[in-house]
């Protein structure tokens, strides 16, 4: 009898669902075009796999499309595991793809980069988390949306910076960027940065081509408040109301990473 209860049980089941008319489907993205499209998917693009014997790192972001005013910044990175051992960074860097775009309604311009940086001690009382008074040294190879340069021309720079706000998002310059040149998409270069903390210096250089230091005045002796040391991309893409919507990408391979040899795993 059991056996014959479940038999009768299932199609007593189907005549219980309700008949009801489904709306048809209707085709939402086939993915034709070159990149997502931001109108139907909120998610950036990003890629972070090592390929071909180096660490590709690549993003595409967009701007807000709700103001003609300020950027959309993102960071898209592979961390050290050790950073507060880090007092040197150096590595191949070879930007594969750049596009820098800016906002006809909008003033601020746009800019891409790849880049090695890293946080090295705080000027006042760090708070963990925090990265306020954190100072931030980076050498990046970028490009800006309004660069009159000819096509595929990146700059490369080695900059110094202390934070003012937790994330970092603004930031005051520690002098002027020391110009370490120009190179082309797609042609590798060899940066370094190297912090002299006896000497209250860094020094950034490039393989074959300028060096330069910046020096500072303030105390050294506390750690930052979120040590960090990373190969990065980060985009700064101007948010766009009255006109279409801008991105900016970036997409950069690493290889040959160097540290100080204590940081050395």
């Amino acid at each position: 009898m059991r056996t014959l209860l479940l038999a009768l049980a299932f199609p007593l089941v189907l005549a219980a669902a309700p008949a009801q008319a489904l709306e048809p489907f209707r085709i939402y993205d086939r993915f034709t075009d070159k990149t997502i499209d931001a109108a139907l998917w909120s998610d950036n693009e990003r890629v972070r796999v090592v390929k071909g014997g180096q660490m590709q790192l690549m993003q595409r972001t967009w701007g807000l499309g709700s103001s003609d005013e300020g950027l959309t910044s993102a960071t898209w990175n592979s961390k050290l595991s050790a950073p507060l051992n880090v007092t040197s960074i150096k590595a191949q860097i070879t930007v594969s793809a750049l596009e820098a775009q800016g906002c006809p309604s909008n003033a601020t311009a746009g800019q891409a980069r790849a880049r090695i940086i890293g946080s090295f001690f705080n000027v006042g009382t760090p708070t963990p988390g925090s990265q306020i008074d954190d100072v931030i040294a980076q050498v990046l190879v970028h490009r800006v949306s309004d660069s009159t340069d000819p096509p595929g021309l990146l700059h490369v720079e080695g900059v110094v910076a202390i934070c003012y706000v937790a994330d970092c998002n603004g930031a005051i310059a520690v002098g002027n960027a020391v110009d370490l040149g120009t190179v082309m998409v797609g042609t590798p270069t060899t940066v370094q940065l190297q912090w002299d903390q006896p000497g209250r210096t860094f020094h950034f250089s490039r393989e074959g081509g300028p060096s330069g230091t910046l020096g500072y005045p303030q105390s050294d002796a506390n750690p930052p408040g979120v040590p960090f040391a990373q190969l990065s991309t980060r985009v700064n893409v101007p948010n766009c109301q009255s006109a279409p919507r801008v991105n900016s990408m970036v997409d950069a391979a690493f290889d040959n990473v160097f540290v100080n040899r204590s940081a050395a795993p």
